[in-house]
């Protein structure tokens, strides 16, 4: 009996002290224990994505990956419009460091953004990664300090930081930004995040060539895409996404599996309509990609990117009709200057494509992708008050409501403007490129408040007498249009923009010189101008920029027989850019102190008849043009001081103190200028010539820049 209590005591002294033991062991600081860097977290988390497809992709991931391989960059950014690709870039990246390079960062942290991104959700995915317990009460300093010190514990680490609308802190969140150990891999729209955060080296993706966009079509539709009948409506719709991930996913998804061609037919025939299958990509895709219209800052910002909704599908928008579009409509504040309201404008043109709503197209000009141009017009649609109609498929179209205030025609085949209802709020009309030959004369009768109207590359050969009522009328375009003549338009006194450039127009009238609002007048490219009324141009004493480049009409400081002289250009006071052909350069004796003045000028001195081909200098350009110009019988110094850009064409007797007048030259053009053997020796060039390096022995002058049509490489000391 007192062995059996004796067994019972021992076994209650064991089963109490084991008790002890786990009261201990709650009670003691597991992180002091166990250090952080012995806790088992996985290098990277491996994420569910498709693969990446194509050589564009699979060389964009080779580059990354180079990238975070330097030791001189901490900071990458992946840049693109939203549907591009960069949030699969940067998972299948994180995917293949786990599979290839297990070595190559002790942890990957990934961080999902989004458009209300703050600092404690950024803060709380970092923590939940590394496995730092986070209290209610805790503050985002203290949560910082926790994830500074658990990741100074590793000695190299990845943050990968997906979908970044704004700058974020890096200090703030805790990250040991400025250490060595520290990469960071953004993707976001933006580049000016870019630019906040201090990224070192950022790269756009590039929408999908036709080839890679095929290839990711038929992996989203299957098999059932290389059917009889079938494969060539799928590459019609793929290339209707026009290189877009996002596009050319969703659509191929809601494809996929669908074997019947009348189904296809369908689809081809409605998608981008409205209709169910729209309706599903609409909700998939540009609900998406709407993100980057709604983060915009302000409504005229908003306004600028729906506007370019009115150009056709692919056009390539001049950037300076673009802005006066703006400014005229009132987007812009109108009280600038020309060279102020372009430099403004052309801000936001950057805003829009930092965010990938635009794309660069040629020099001097935007594009909106298709995709993004679909989305406007969906938009413009949701927000009735902006009063924006485009025409989703010209040529055909559609009449837009009462209530529509933008409205574009253009490209639609247009003869007959009859049926026109009237539009009571309307203040901008596009109807360039349509055949019509003739405007009903009660038409604008219907439409008194046009601020903006183009009828560039229409047939029309004369404006109705309705013309006169556009009393609010603050740009007109009629470019490339066959009239021949202006009626007395005294009435327009707001008008700032006028372009008869590539008209007929024989010529300009006396009532012109009272458009006393006119900034700009584009006269470029008249070949039947003869003839400047007197008062005509001195009369427009807002005048800030005169267009003239090849056009027939020549200046001259006594030629009564053509009505208006020079004397008349030098009474313009505002005027800053100035296009005008010469056929003698005794006018520039008179004006060198108002030349002064001028921020961008293309002078064309051409003894004898112009030429038709002339390029039209850049914009704030100096450029001047020189044919047959015999520098022993001119003074020209003056004027080759202030020149930036300059072209010589069979001119003769340039010496060096000619070429060391140079001083702002950025660029020249020799043609059939045979006797010139140099163009400086030594050590006197000027500063300016940026054009002009110095060779390695230097003992002589080498061309770097210089385009040489005529002259061979030996006449010159290269």
């Amino acid at each position: 009996m007192a062995d059996k209590m004796t067994h019972q005591y021992r076994q209650s002294w064991t089963v109490a002290k084991k008790l002890d033991l786990v009261k201990e062991l709650n009670s003691t600081d597991f992180e002091i224990v166990a250090p952080e860097r012995s806790s088992p977290i996985n290098s990277v988390v491996e994420m569910v994505v498709p693969p990446l497809v194509g050589q564009v992709a699979a060389s964009d991931m080779m580059r990354l990956l180079e990238i975070l391989n330097r030791d001189d960059i901490r900071r990458v950014a992946v840049c693109g419009e939203g549907g591009i690709g960069k949030t699969t870039l940067a998972m299948n990246l994180n995917n293949t460091l786990r599979i290839n390079s297990p070595n190559s960062f002790d942890i990957v942290i990934w961080v999902q953004g989004s458009r209300s991104l703050d600092l404690s959700t950024i803060q709380s995915q970092i923590a939940k990664r590394i496995h730092l317990k986070v209290e209610a009460g805790d503050t985002t300093h203290s949560i910082a300090s926790g994830i500074l010190e658990r990741l100074k514990l590793r000695t190299k680490i990845l943050l990968i930081l997906d979908d970044v609308w704004e700058n974020i802190d890096l200090d703030a969140v805790g990250i040991p930004s400025r250490d060595p150990c520290c990469t960071v891999l953004i993707t976001t729209r933006s580049l000016d995040v870019c630019k906040h955060m201090a990224v070192n080296l950022s790269f756009r993706l590039d929408l999908m060539n036709e080839e890679d966009a095929w290839k990711l079509f038929v992996e989203s539709v299957g098999p059932v895409v290389h059917s009889d009948g079938i494969e060539s409506l799928a590459r019609k719709m793929a290339a209707s996404c026009h290189g877009l991930p996002l596009a050319i996913k969703t659509l191929g998804n809601s494809m996929r599996g669908v074997s019947l061609i009348e189904l296809w037919q369908n689809a081809h025939r409605t998608w981008r309509c409205s209709s169910r299958l729209f309706s599903y990509i609409e909700q998939e895709v540009f609900q998406h990609l709407a993100l980057s219209y709604y983060s915009l800052p302000s409504k005229d910002l908003k306004q600028c990117f729906l506007y370019c909704s009115l150009y056709p599908e692919s056009f390539s928008i001049n950037v300076g009709e673009l802005i006066q579009c703006w400014v005229s409509d009132g987007l812009i504040i109108e009280n600038l200057t020309v060279e102020e309201t372009f430099k403004y404008g052309l801000a936001l043109i950057k805003s829009l494509e930092y965010l990938g709503l635009y794309l660069d197209a040629a020099e001097g000009t935007v594009k909106m992708h298709v995709i993004f141009r679909e989305l406007a017009i969906r938009l413009s649609q949701r927000e009735k008050l902006l009063g924006f109609h485009s025409q989703s498929n010209p040529p055909s179209y559609k009449i837009p409501n009462k209530s529509s205030k933008r409205v574009s025609f253009m490209c639609c085949k247009i003869k007959n403007l009859q049926t026109f209802p009237e539009f009571s709020q309307l203040t901008v009309l596009f109807l360039q490129d349509n055949p019509i030959k003739k405007i009903p004369d009660e038409f604008f009768h219907k439409h008194k408040y046009i601020r903006v109207l183009n009828l560039s590359k229409t047939q029309i050969t004369f404006l109705p007498p309705s013309f006169r009522c556009l009393s609010e009328l603050r740009s007109l375009f009629l470019r490339d249009c066959p009239i021949e003549e202006l009626p007395p338009l005294v009435s327009l006194g707001k008008l700032v923009v006028l372009d008869l450039s590539g008209t007929r127009i024989k010529a300009l009238p006396e009532w012109l010189g009272s458009l006393k609002s006119l900034k700009e007048l584009d006269l470029s490219c008249t070949h039947f101008l003869a003839r400047i009324r007197t008062g005509s141009i001195s009369g427009l004493l807002s005048l800030e920029t005169l267009n003239m480049s090849c056009s027939a009409f020549n200046w001259n400081l006594r030629a009564a027989d053509q009505g208006t002289t020079l004397d008349e250009l030098l009474r313009l006071d505002q005027l800053s850019s100035l296009h005008i052909r010469l056929d003698s350069v005794e006018f520039l004796k008179f004006a060198s102190s108002w030349l002064k003045k001028l921020t961008r000028f293309d002078i064309q001195i051409s003894l004898g008849s112009h030429d038709s081909h002339h390029h039209v200098a850049k914009h704030n350009e100096k450029r001047l043009v020189l044919r047959g110009v015999n520098f022993l019988q001119e003074d020209l110094n003056d004027l080759l001081h202030k020149t930036g850009s300059l072209d010589m064409l069979a001119c003769v007797g340039m010496s060096q103190r000619h070429w060391l007048s140079l001083s702002s030259l950025t660029s020249l053009n020799l043609s059939h200028c045979d006797v010139v053997t140099h163009l400086i020796s030594n050590k006197r060039s000027s500063p300016g010539m940026k054009m002009l390096q110095k060779s390695e022995d230097d003992s002589s002058i080498r061309l770097s820049d210089v385009k040489r049509s005529g002259i061979s490489c030996n006449a010159l000391s290269c």
